[in-house]
């Protein structure tokens, strides 16, 4: 055991190294996935719902409102990696959103292209978070979160606990 291992050793329940080598891609394309989904799905809306409506107010609303949609995405996914697995349902939630309002907007005829990657790429989220690997990180960060809770038990009953 090298002096690196024993430095993480001390400070997390298990080497998160591991954790990341292992889980590194279906946490990047699960993120990617989101931003994609709201982005172009913002774009196709905006081409096709809201092509008559004022440029201005138009583009800030949307603007803010993908932001507002992104930061509820990102913290429901940040849940989940801290253990709270039925935050995963938020994320669904804005796949779906997005798949639906991009699904419906062929009768607008849109752009082909924008058309088939904006329902692409909630189709896609909705795969990663329906594979076995994703299943199986959730499943590891609720391990996690147990043994960080039976922790601050053992260290509040010892009295060492100084936090609540």
């Amino acid at each position: 055991m090298s002096e690196d291992d024993f430095h993480y050793s001390i400070f997390y329940l298990i080497d998160p190294r591991l954790l990341r080598k292992r889980y590194i891609y279906v946490m990047g394309g699960w993120i990617l996935a989101g931003c994609f989904s709201i982005a172009l799905t913002g774009l196709l809306v905006l081409d096709t719902y809201l092509c008559g409506a004022a440029e201005d107010a138009t583009l800030r609303n949307w603007f803010f409102s993908g932001i507002a949609i992104s930061a509820v995405f990102c913290i429901a996914q940040a849940q989940v990696l801290y253990g709270h697995i039925h935050w995963v349902w938020i994320n669904v939630g804005v796949y779906c959103f997005c798949f639906l309002a991009s699904l419906l907007s062929i009768t607008y005829n849109p752009d082909i292209y924008l058309y088939f990657m904006s329902v692409l790429a909630p189709l896609t989220g909705l795969l990663i978070l329906n594979s076995n690997r994703c299943r199986e990180l959730r499943h590891q960060m609720i391990e996690i979160r147990h043994k960080r809770e039976a922790r601050i038990i053992t260290l509040k009953q010892q009295g060492k606990w100084k936090w609540w």
